[in-house]
């Protein structure tokens, strides 16, 4: 066979194999998103239309499938996150029309991970990475773009930036919906008074 000819069907061949790869991540988390917050393995492989022996071929045990797709949730809900601002809204002196746009865009996003983020899933991971916290790269990109945003004057208020911070975290999320058993609507409205305050504390 050719050596081109060769190139293009391992090029084919790994293609289907991050397509069956992908297909699997992607059923897992969708059978948490719709309310099954510990699937079997056999459940994943049926949603993803694949045998349980392809989806060991592709995943070495259930934990390993498990971190993937947490980490591919996390990968793809930090991208949106980071998107850039409207044009209408991207210039510095915008920064509480930007401010409110990251309110939205993460209220969003939270809400459409809230059932990964408190499956058990999601709390054997964290138990067994230990001080590897999975969400230690996605809270400092989100620093970091709070940084972008904030006036000298929050930003450089060391106890303020950090209150505004973990009020737009997930770990607050969380709080609002699972402990005090707000509606996805209230939380937001929550978030947003909280915002609202701690950006107007220096000016008081």
């Amino acid at each position: 066979m050719p050596k081109a000819a060769k190139e293009k069907k391992s090029d084919g061949r790994h293609e289907r194999t991050e397509r069956t790869r992908q297909c699997i991540l992607d059923a897992t988390r969708d059978l948490i998103l719709e309310g099954n917050l510990q699937p079997t393995t056999t459940q994943i492989a049926k949603n993803a239309g694949v045998t349980t022996r392809t989806l060991f071929r592709h995943f070495s045990d259930a934990e390993t499938l498990h971190l993937e797709m947490i980490a591919a949730a996390e990968a793809s809900a930090e991208a949106v996150i980071d998107e850039p601002f409207p044009l209408a809204i991207a210039a510095p002196q915008q920064w509480q029309r930007q401010l409110a746009y990251i309110i939205d865009r993460r209220s969003r996003i939270y809400e459409h991970l809230l059932p990964i983020y408190v499956s058990p899933i999601f709390r054997r991971q964290r138990a067994n990475q230990g001080h590897k916290d999975s969400r230690q790269l996605p809270a400092a990109r989100r620093r970091e773009r709070l940084n972008q945003v904030l006036p000298d004057e929050l930003r450089n208020n060391k106890p303020l930036f950090e209150a505004i911070d973990a009020t737009l975290g997930i770990e607050f999320w969380i709080s609002l919906r699972q402990s005090q058993k707000l509606g996805a609507k209230d939380a937001r409205n929550v978030v947003e008074a909280a915002i609202s305050r701690l950006v107007a504390a220096p000016g008081k």
